[in-house]
Formats: structure tokens, sequence, C-alpha cells
């Protein structure tokens, strides 16, 4: 039997072979519903015949935004299935964002959640920012007199209504070489381009995964779909791989919310940007910290005999077990494990930022053995991964099967393999500049190969710092020391063509009582906010004491941070400090914060909404 060639083929087979196995979950009004195989196979023919009788070309984009949900997956491959493009947006995105990429795309028809979104792209259209759509889809009941809005529910009676002659011709044409997705990039440094991704790459991408990680050919694997649809790497995960190996999806719409689903899910393989990560951690610390007594001893017995554990399995990916170890993981480790709906985890994933090695060694101690996973939207989103149940820590694993990876004369990582891109959808121009005369795809990355072939991220080379004294210094490094101290939720080193290095730093909300406590401002009943921990002059010198410690006696005299400032907030993406794929954006950060970067080199007063100090 040949192997199915492309995603939707993919859910065709499933439809056959494995009918009413389930598919995909969701949480409707506190009740949860869900979809096998054959309901989402139905779903994909219904809307893909819909958007056929809406007047959907082949080579056309199809734009969707909206929350993780299983009719946003559904909307895309029936997309596909009629050799359709399927674009998603980040519903965070500005409509001038927004309408760049549907008229980059061609787009006349866009699916949405709702009301909200609906009504931000009709204002859209009507100041001037999107081009008149054709039609709108929306998967909620909305409140409009607009013609061209139709429902999820009325698109699939359209579809029903119309004969399967036509689609199944589609679908007989479907090649895994043609661009079956336009993905653009997150536009950190520079406006978003469309990234052509086809299934052959992606499906090559995933059996090298099921041949890093052995688990994904064992079984059936469940998976939790909260980081944006939009990303690459959720796509990998959310569809590629749950379709692929016929796994299960729980779709979580909120990221606030990723904690509760993971208690029902039980998830096999979990991915989690190291923010994610680092926020479990500082919440389980916090828990930790309020235990008395026995559980305390016990708690901490487990952490310490778990961890070393831990580093004994990295040695050589095998499991060392202990008298020790086995009654501790009973009594403590198992429970808490299953507290976080984490018991049943096979893998653990993390990527698109550094993690801290800390982070991994306390989740090690756990348990949990975090991988972490490097690539791009141009290659298709994965290039390297830690070996499975062997990491190095501080190092992003070796290639995957299928890839090559080698460095330029200036430290630039180059990768080669059949997930990479054909190139920026109608740019050239840029698409010429990807690729080295050899093939190679320029990754924009600087890193560092060591002898046994893993890869160590150094920084971007668009960000690589140079001080006004002709220093080049990657802050990547800088602020992954900085983030490792307590109390901290994020930072950003500050010092291209300045005498010397600062830093913005925000501070951890899930550790407000533990700042609050050093600043002695816990007698009042309610936990002060991060705006007035950061003007606090005890939390000002705990924060600076700890760069110096933590973060300036690891690195060179021209790395160190002389000045830090302490933001009233986190970065966050609402805010457009964060990309929806958790990236800093640096550019806007400084730009935001200028006066309060001013005063660290004493260019300008002081700005009344952060606190400065020195280091």
């Amino acid at each position: 039997m040949t192997a199915p060639q492309t995603l939707v083929h993919y859910i065709k087979h499933w439809a056959t072979t494995e009918p009413d196995w389930p598919a995909t979950h969701a949480q409707r009004a506190g009740v949860w519903e869900t979809k096998t195989w054959r309901q989402y196979w139905d779903a994909v023919t219904e809307l893909g015949r819909g958007l056929m009788a809406l007047g959907q070309q082949p080579s056309q984009g199809v734009a969707i935004v909206g929350g993780n949900r299983p009719e946003w997956v559904e909307s895309q491959f029936a997309a596909q299935a009629i050799g359709a493009w399927s674009v998603p947006l980040y519903p965070t995105s500005t409509l001038v964002q927004m309408g760049g990429i549907i008229r980059d795309a061609g787009v006349r028809i866009v699916v949405c959640d709702g009301q909200a979104q609906l009504d931000r792209l009709l204002a859209g259209e009507k100041e001037g920012h999107l081009a008149r759509l054709s039609q709108l889809v929306v998967f909620d009941p909305v409140d409009t007199n607009d013609p061209r809005v139709i429902s999820y529910e009325q698109l699939r009676t359209m579809g029903r209504e119309a004969p399967m002659v036509e689609f199944d011709a589609r679908l007989a044409q479907l090649s895994p070489k043609d661009t079956c997705q336009l993905i653009y990039t997150s536009g950190t440094t520079g406006d978003p381009k469309g990234v052509r991704l086809n299934n052959r790459g992606q499906l090559a991408t995933i059996e090298a995964v099921m041949e890093r990680f052995p688990t994904f050919r064992e079984r059936r694997n469940r998976v939790v779909s909260y980081l944006p649809l939009s990303h690459q790497a959720e796509q990998l995960v959310t569809n590629v791989g749950a379709i692929r190996t016929g796994g299960e999806a729980f779709f979580c719409p909120e990221i606030s919310q990723v904690k509760d689903y993971l208690l029902k899910a039980r998830p096999t393989v979990f991915l989690a940007v190291p923010r994610v990560w680092e926020k479990f951690e500082a919440a389980l610390r916090a828990r930790f910290g309020e235990q008395k007594g026995l559980a305390n001893w016990l708690m901490k017995k487990a952490l310490v005999v778990e961890g070393a554990g831990f580093e004994k399995d990295c040695s050589d990916g095998r499991y060392h077990d202990s008298f020790a170890r086995s009654l501790l993981r009973k009594l403590v480790i198992n429970k808490v494990r299953e507290g976080l709906g984490l018991d049943q985890l096979q893998v653990a994933l993390t990527g698109s930022a550094p993690i801290g090695t800390e982070t991994q060694r306390f989740f090690g101690g756990l348990g949990i053995v975090i991988h972490e996973a490097y690539g791009l939207t141009e290659n298709g989103g994965l290039v390297t991964t830690s070996v499975f149940r062997k990491p190095k820590l501080g190092s992003v694993g070796t290639p995957i099967a299928g890839f090559e990876v080698r460095l330029a004369e200036d430290g630039e990582i180059l990768v080669r393999g059949a997930s990479n891109t054909a190139g920026y959808y109608n740019r050239a121009d840029a698409t010429k500049e990807l690729y080295t005369e050899d093939g190679f795809l320029r990754t924009g990355d600087l890193g560092k190969l060591a002898e046994d072939g893993s890869l160590s991220i150094t920084g971007r080379k668009k960000e690589v710092l140079i001080t006004a004294g002709g220093k080049n210094v990657g802050p990547v490094e800088i602020e992954s020391l900085i983030n490792r101290i307590s109390g901290v939720g994020q930072s950003v080193v500050v010092g291209d063509r300045k005498p010397y290095l600062t830093a913005l730093i925000t501070l951890d909300p899930e550790q407000r009582s533990m700042l609050a406590g050093l600043a002695g401002l816990t007698n009042g009943g309610q936990t002060p906010t991060l705006a007035d921990l950061a003007a606090h002059p005890a939390v000002q010198t705990y924060v600076q004491g700890q760069v110096d410690t933590q973060c300036n006696a690891q690195l060179a005299r021209y790395q160190t941070i002389k000045k830090v400032t302490l933001l009233p907030a986190e970065f966050s993406v609402e805010t457009g400090e964060v990309t929806p794929s958790m990236k800093l954006r640096r550019a806007q950060i400084v730009e935001k914060y200028a006066s309060e970067v001013a005063a660290m080199y004493g260019e300008a007063p002081q700005s009344s909404e952060a606190a400065s100090v020195s280091a």
C-alpha cells in the first residue's frame, strides 16, 4: 500500500482505516466534544466543496485568523485539499500587517473565529488597510448585515449540496512538491515575508522526528494545541505530527488556560517555548517553598535524588534506577507530574528562544527531560534537536536526518535539507539572498559547532551589539544569565554604539510574593504590583546584586552589565514587545523605553515609569 503523500491524504487515510478513533477535542461551554477521524474528513470535504462553490481557485490563498480550535485546522486542510494555500494570520497582528499579507497572498476569502475578528476585518476594509474581500466565513454566531458573511455551518451546508466530482479531481491533482501553505515570518527584523511550504518538506521533517524520538512510532500521541497555529512550530506538533501518526489534538484557545488543558489531555508530547517552561518553574518553586516539615524534606530530597539521576541519564541516554530514586518517584515526583498533567509525557520539547540550563535541570529533577529544538519557518520549522533522553545542556542538539549544518566564516548557521523552502512568495530578491551558491539556507543566526556535531546558538546577526569601544557582543548569552535570577522575568541587553552595556529587566509575576518579602511589603494583606516592586529600593538592590554575582562574574569585562532598569510590567504580545511566537522585538522595546535607556547613559532625565540602578 502506497503511503499518503500529503497531510490531506493522511486525514483521509485515518478516516478510512480508523474512522471511529478520536482525532480532535475541544471544550464548548464547559463540555468536551470529540471528533473522530471520519468526522474530521467529512468536515474537510464539505468545507472544501463549499470553498469551491464560493469560487476559490487553486494556487490562491485562504486566510485563517483566530484561536486554536478544530474548525481552524479543518478550514486549513479544506483549502489545501482543493489546491489552495492556507494563509495563517496572527490574531494579534495589526490591521496594517493583516492587510499587507492578504494583499501579498492574493486572498479573497478570510475565515475567522467570531465577532471581534470580524469587526476588526471590516474596520480594516473601511479604513483602507485591507483590500475588499469576496467572502468572510465565521466559526461563531455574529451580528452583521454584511451579505458577504456566512457561518462555518452554512459553508458546510453549501459543500454538502455540491457534487464530489470536482473535489475528487482537485484532490487527485495534489502534489507533495506544490506549495500548500504560506506562513508569514513574524517580522522581528523587517516586513513579514510569505514562506512557501509544501507537504514533501513537512512530512520529511516528521519522519526525521520519528527517527529521533522512537516514541512517535510506538503510540498514538496526544498533544495540546495552544501556541499560535500561525507559527510553524505549532503546525508541526498539532498538524504534521498528530496527523502523520493518527494522534489526538486537544485545542486550547488561550495560552492562559494551558494548565487546565494539560490535566484533561495528559499529553504524550508537549512543546512549550522557554517562557512557558520558566513560568511553570516559577510557580512550582513558589509552591514547593510553601511546604513545611516532612513534606518539605521529602520534596527537597526527591529533587536532589532525581536531579542526580537525570545527570547520569543524560550521560548515556539510559535510565539509572536506584532504590531511593524509585521510592521518591512514587512518593513525590509522580504526584507532582500528575498534578501538572504531565504524568504520561514521553517527549518534552522547547524552541523559538534559548532556555536556561537551570530550568532544564529543575525539570530534570521532576523526571521531565526537556529537549531543545532549533529551526526556522524557512526550513520547515526544525533542523536540530537534542538526542532523545540525552540532551546536551546549552546546545540545541544535532541535525535531524536529511539536514546538513555548517557555519559561515562569520559564524552564521547555514543549513541544507529537503524541508528548506523553495523561497518567499512574490519576493525573488529576498529568495536569492536566502541561499548560498551551493544551496545552503542562510539562517541569520550565529552559532558554534562542537566536535560531536552539536550546535549552540549564540545570537542573531542583526542583533549583535557593537559597543563604542568596537567590541562585538551577542546579547542572548548575557540575557540567559540574567533571566536565571530568581524574581526576574525577561531582559533585553542594550549597548549598541554605547560606552558600556545596560539592561532593561521585567520582574516575574509568579514570584511577586518572594520579591514583596524582600521589600518588606507582606504585611498589608495584598501582594504589591510589579510596578510597586520595580520602584522599591530593596528590590532594586537585590536585582543589582544578583546581576553582579550571577551574571557579570561569568562574563568578560566588556560583556558586563553596568546599569539596569526595572520595568513596571512584563513584555507582551498585546503591547507589541513580543512576537506571537514569544520572540523579543528588540528594536520596539528599546524605542518604547528610549527615555529609560537614555537615563542609564546620563543622556536624559530618568523616566517616572521605571527604576534605574547601577550594577
